[in-house]
């Protein structure tokens, strides 16, 4: 009797170990499947903040950035951060071709539901996200960072869309980084409007005129002399 009561607690045990494992192991999956978190690889500062509620569409604004939540962005209440990096922590890490373009944003999204404390990954619809910047131009770009320490940075594949200097671009989650680049400096080329120059100009040509009618005096009293 003693031998069937102890195997009996020995199984009973063993099946409450058990399903302690399978749940500890459920709840590390959980937590392995979640999107990371940016903040730490390379965007510490949360710029902003809004409680989205399904049904209402909600903006974001931090500076020159902004992004819009549709209304229909996501199916629960969530809270989305706007997270920023410091562009010089990104530079060193671009590759050479485009080492001489500006870093004109740095940022990431954080998304979490307060139901869950879980951070959500995809978007049902995408956000729209702008900077309006003096770099901007046409050949802006956006640019992915990975969430590893140091980040990749590898061109984001989607076009983003330039009207005079402000730079759109829509996203449908939170996996990753971005960077937003101006098109790449021409150097070389000759400034033109800049204060000053028509004086500058003046004076040279003067001078120029006042050299030119020296040399012909000099020339003319020569012949003068020879004479």
């Amino acid at each position: 009797m003693r031998s069937v009561r102890l195997l009996f607690g020995l199984g009973l045990f063993g099946t409450l170990f058990a399903l302690l494992a399978i749940a500890g192991a459920g709840r590390a999956a959980a937590q392995a499947a979640q999107p990371p978190d940016l903040a730490q690889f390379g965007y510490p500062q949360v710029a902003a903040s809004v409680t989205f509620t399904p049904g209402q569409a909600a903006t974001l604004t931090a500076g020159n950035q902004q992004v819009v939540l549709p209304a229909d962005f996501i199916s629960k209440t969530v809270t989305f951060e706007l997270l920023t990096g410091d562009p010089s922590f990104f530079t060193p890490l671009l590759a050479s071709d485009d080492q001489g373009r500006p870093i004109v944003a740095a940022w990431a999204f954080r998304v979490t539901d307060p139901a869950t404390n879980q951070r959500v990954g995809r978007f049902d619809k995408p956000v729209q996200w702008s900077v309006t910047d003096a770099r901007i131009g046409d050949g802006s770009s956006v640019y992915n960072t990975s969430p590893v320490n140091p980040p990749v940075v590898t061109e984001n594949t989607t076009p983003g869309t330039v009207t005079g200097t402000t730079f759109a671009h829509g996203f449908g989650g939170a996996g990753v980084g971005w960077l937003a680049l101006g098109p790449t400096p021409v150097i070389g080329m000759p400034r033109t409007g800049g204060p000053g120059l028509g004086a500058e100009w003046a004076m040279w040509l003067v001078l120029l005129a006042g050299l030119a009618c020296v040399m012909a005096g000099v020339a003319a009293r020569r012949q003068h002399v020879r004479r």
